[in-house]
């Protein structure tokens, strides 16, 4: 049986470019022996949605690789079971010198990954947006109680 399950953590920012909730930040599809997590692209924001630090590509990457690891905590997984990462950047430059950043959340083995350079993100102030996609065992898989994520349910 497959299941799939669309979570927004209380503790990350749930707004897209226009302070309107627009999509998904967490998807969970589980199986009787893995569940597959997916993320929406992780930005540098508050809780209210604002971006910060604005103009800071190291500050960014290390608020982007924070939302990164709650989402994948509020389901049960690290960021030990990322096995795939997609990034963008609008300044290749700037992401390749704070690029050390990164290195302190993903250890090695390091997941697969993608760079795509971008003109620009969904809000201007954006310097960096990480997609991610892992998998647990099913056994581990921590789905956040009612009340404290939104968990919606679907069976296939």
């Amino acid at each position: 049986m497959l299941e799939r399950f669309y979570i927004t953590p209380e503790s990350t920012y749930k707004f897209g470019g226009n302070y309107k909730v627009i999509y998904t930040p967490v998807v969970v599809v589980k199986t009787d022996d893995h569940a597959h997590i997916y993320l929406a692209g992780r930005t540098a924001r508050a809780l209210n949605g604002d971006v910060e630090p604005v103009g800071d590509m190291r500050g960014q990457l290390r608020k982007v690789c924070e939302a990164i690891q709650i989402a994948l905590e509020s389901v049960g997984a690290t960021l030990a079971d990322t096995t795939r990462t997609i990034t963008y950047t609008t300044d290749m430059k700037a992401y390749f010198a704070a690029i050390d950043e990164r290195w302190k959340f993903f250890k090695e083995p390091l997941p697969t990954s993608t760079l795509i350079g971008v003109a620009c993100l969904a809000m201007p102030e954006m310097l960096v947006e990480i997609e991610v996609e892992a998998i647990i065992a099913t056994e581990r898989l921590r789905l956040p109680a009612k009340g404290s994520a939104q968990v919606v349910q679907t069976s296939c």
